[in-house]
């Protein structure tokens, strides 16, 4: 297989399933690296070799991106204008069973991280408030024993 041929199994396996954006920057990715090893002096089939079946490669960048395969996507409008960012229409049907993760760095995962502590605050408030009667009681009845055994 030459580099050509990697470089367009690749881009034919991720267009339409990823912003056109980004299944390019991929492209982009490997064309450069293939590129900047074969300028260390690396034979072409030798990094080809390295980096294996092109729709393996393919599948892992679909199956660790968010947006593959959801209902709708954002599309990099052009590389230079990565800010602006625009929501699109996918094909029904497409969409791939994911996991939810918490990302503690987003303002949800924010919230979620103060709420878990007000409620574990809350809870030992509950705890020693309920507690604190029984500890002063038990105080006043040892120190009242321990008085009576002193006289």
């Amino acid at each position: 297989m030459s580099k050509a041929e990697f470089l367009e199994i690749l881009g034919e396996q991720l267009m339409g399933q990823i912003p056109e954006g980004k299944a390019s920057g991929h492209v982009s990715y490997y064309r450069n690296y293939i590129e900047e090893q074969m300028g260390k002096g690396r034979s072409e089939e030798e990094v080809l070799n390295e980096l294996g079946d092109p729709r393996l490669i393919a599948k892992t960048i679909l199956d660790t991106d968010p947006q593959a395969g959801s209902g709708i996507y954002e599309e990099y409008v052009s590389p230079g204008a990565q800010d602006q960012i625009y929501q699109s229409d996918r094909e029904p049907g497409r969409g791939k069973h994911r996991s939810v993760h918490l990302d503690l760095t987003a303002w949800y995962g924010k919230a979620a991280v103060i709420a878990i502590a007000a409620l574990v605050i809350i809870g030992l408030l509950f705890v020693i408030g309920t507690m604190l009667p029984i500890i002063i009681i038990a105080f006043v009845v040892i120190s009242f024993i321990s008085w009576l055994r002193r006289r």
